[in-house]
């Protein structure tokens, strides 16, 4: 049952990044991938590890946030250990504010070993 859930949001994410694209070439919005590595709650800012860069980004103050689609705080994004990062989806609208965001943490047991998996299902 949990896998087919985690299927299923993987589907509607992917879905999602394909309507994403479409409206991000539309109306100047733009979406980006990333390993959340820091949040600064009191500031309403996440700094956002993307293709091997950092980048600390202002959410917008409508900034809708979810996991497994239900709403979560800023403060839930914050790192689960020293090496172990949440991903992030985010859209960032056309003045630089991120406006919505998909985050995750899955981890799975595979013979033994505690394996981790991004946003859209693939071993990190």
């Amino acid at each position: 049952m949990l896998l087919r859930s985690i299927k299923l949001l993987v589907v509607l994410g992917l879905l999602l990044a394909s309507v994403s694209t479409v409206w991000a070439q539309v109306d100047g919005w733009k979406m980006v991938h990333g390993e959340v590595v820091q949040v600064f709650a009191d500031q309403h800012k996440i700094m956002l590890e993307s293709s091997g860069q950092q980048r600390i980004y202002l959410l917008d103050a409508d900034c809708q946030i979810l996991r497994l689609g239900v709403p979560v705080s800023l403060e839930s994004m914050r790192p689960i250990a020293s090496n172990a990062y949440q991903d992030a989806l985010c859209w960032i609208n056309p003045q630089g504010l991120i406006g919505h965001v998909m985050v995750n943490y899955t981890v799975r047991e595979q013979e033994g070993i505690l394996v981790s998996y991004d946003i859209f299902g693939n071993l990190k």
